[in-house]
């Protein structure tokens, strides 16, 4: 509700303060600093101390409160020999004013947050054979050095991330390397992780400490679907059991299902290291290459056409992490 107040001597024009105070909206930034000028005068009841706090000349401030006052229709201050007192419209303009800048520095830090990627709403997918690795960890320290951005995090594989991206569903995408036919997207390679053999403990090659990849011709191999992550799959199968075009006997959709049909005795599968060895079941055994090990890469993509400062943030801070980490 606004408060009528009465004009200035002279004028019976009745005043709402919450109006002209929209009024003054309209002329923002010069009107905005008036109040804030209006608002130190208020509160030191003095415009020597008030110019000072203020850091400008005392008859620059009596002139802006003046045009305010003009602008307003009504007077603010009663002034005397000694010193100022507020009016009635004076006493409402300081109550509604205070609130109303508090809000416009609100805004403002917010505006200026987000123009400095520190805030916003930052859409992450994980792949899941990287679950509770290095991107986590990324991620976490990424919002722990920016707490007012919004951080909204899934999982999936790779293809799906990469269909989440171009769908602009997502900002960025943790994903195997390499990726294929991505050329609309850009890639930040993050790490490798090394790749090894899961046998069942029974298995003939379980004995040997390490295994080449001519070793893996001879047994039933199992992965997961290739249409999952396609470079990634094609990069195992070349680096872990070389040039011979062997195909896996069976697929299991994620790792979990892999490592039990291991166990189960259906057959050998490659896997990196990190996540075999966290899921390792009972009755399987991990075995390494011989030197050098083969390693899975991993990275972060993002479309470069649907940047925001936050997205652009959140690059940096993984390509630093990278190079210092």
């Amino acid at each position: 509700m606004g408060v009528s107040i009465v004009g200035m001597p002279g004028s019976t024009r009745p005043i709402s303060v919450y109006a002209d105070l929209r009024r003054i909206g309209y002329h923002c930034l010069v009107e905005l600093r008036r109040l804030r000028y209006f608002i130190a005068v208020a509160e030191e009841l003095n415009f020597r101390r008030a110019a000072e706090r203020l850091h400008i000349a005392q008859p620059g401030l009596s002139q802006q409160v003046r045009v305010l006052e003009r602008e307003l229709g009504v007077e603010l201050f009663e002034r005397s020999t000694g010193g100022v007192s507020l009016t009635a419209a004076g006493r409402a303009l300081l109550e509604a004013s205070a609130p109303l800048l508090q809000e416009v520095d609100r805004v403002i830090d917010q505006v200026r947050a987000a123009a400095a990627g520190r805030s916003g709403l930052l859409r992450i997918v994980h792949t899941r054979s990287l679950s509770d690795g290095p991107p986590d960890e990324l991620v976490r320290a990424f919002n722990a050095a920016h707490p007012d951005a919004d951080i909204a995090v899934e999982s999936a594989w790779t293809a799906r991330n990469v269909a989440m991206l171009r769908g602009a569903e997502v900002d960025a995408a943790f994903v195997r390397l390499p990726l294929v036919d991505a050329p609309d997207l850009q890639v930040l390679p993050l790490g490798r992780s090394e790749l090894v053999v899961a046998l069942p403990s029974a298995h003939p090659l379980a004995r040997r400490r390490v295994l080449r990849p001519g070793d893996l011709l001879s047994t039933t191999l199992l992965a997961w679907p290739r249409d999952q992550a396609p470079g990634y799959f094609d990069h195992i199968r070349s680096t872990a059991w070389g040039d011979a075009t062997a195909e896996p006997a069976a697929s299991e959709p994620d790792a979990e299902r892999l490592l039990a049909a291991v166990a189960a005795g259906s057959g050998v599968c490659v896997l990196d290291s990190p996540r075999a060895s966290k899921l390792r079941p009972r009755g399987v055994v991990l075995r390494r290459f011989a030197r050098p090990a083969p390693t899975g890469e991993f990275g972060l993509a993002w479309n470069p056409l649907r940047g925001t400062p936050l997205l652009e943030a959140f690059v940096a801070h993984c390509r630093h992490q990278m190079t210092t980490g």
